[in-house]
């Protein structure tokens, strides 16, 4: 995503904060806002709907109201159809997206990622959450993720922070290392 668009998306994501903390449904519209994530997700075509110049805004309009009609907070809904109608309907989705970035950062939580070759028992996850606790002031929100193709070892996301102890890794750096002499 280009940067200009990025700090648009987090622009927009904070008028939503703003007006749902005036309006007193901060949780909900995050809520609300995963519920428009998850759709952008498990459907390319209202990206592609949104997206297109030859749709009308009427439509595209339609299209959201009729999907998140039930679903979504009056307001949110609102919101929503007046991106579309300002022409930045193709923004939507990066603008949920952002949107659940800067609730977390409103409330003071921190994303915390931890991905291991396999799952982890309890043990290691108290003391890998124990861990993060000492790197960050903010409360946690800490998510784990399984991926065999680390072989061992584990990845640490902490905010735009990595720490890279995976075997994997340590497996590409030793190749560098020997094909750089």
């Amino acid at each position: 995503m280009p940067h200009n668009n990025h700090i648009l998306n987090k622009r927009y994501a904070r008028a939503l904060l703003s007006l749902a903390e005036e309006n007193n449904i901060l949780e909900r519209s995050y809520l609300d806002m995963r519920r428009v994530c998850e759709a952008f997700a498990n459907n390319k075509e209202l990206l592609i709907i949104l997206k297109s110049p030859m749709i009308r805004t009427a439509k595209k309009q339609g299209v959201l109201t009729h999907l998140f009609g039930n679903i979504l907070h009056p307001l949110v809904l609102r919101y929503m159809t007046i991106i579309v109608r300002k022409q930045r309907g193709n923004m939507l989705d990066g603008i949920a997206s952002a949107y659940l970035i800067v609730y977390k950062q409103h409330l003071g939580i921190e994303e915390v990622k931890l991905t291991t070759a396999i799952p982890l028992d309890e043990e290691l996850r108290t003391r890998a959450l124990t861990a993060a606790k000492k790197l960050t002031p903010h409360q946690i929100e800490f998510i784990e993720e399984v991926d065999p193709s680390i072989i061992g070892g584990f990845i640490l996301n902490l905010g735009e922070k990595q720490y890279n102890a995976s075997v994997k890794h340590r497996l590409q750096r030793f190749k560098k290392h020997l094909y750089h002499k």
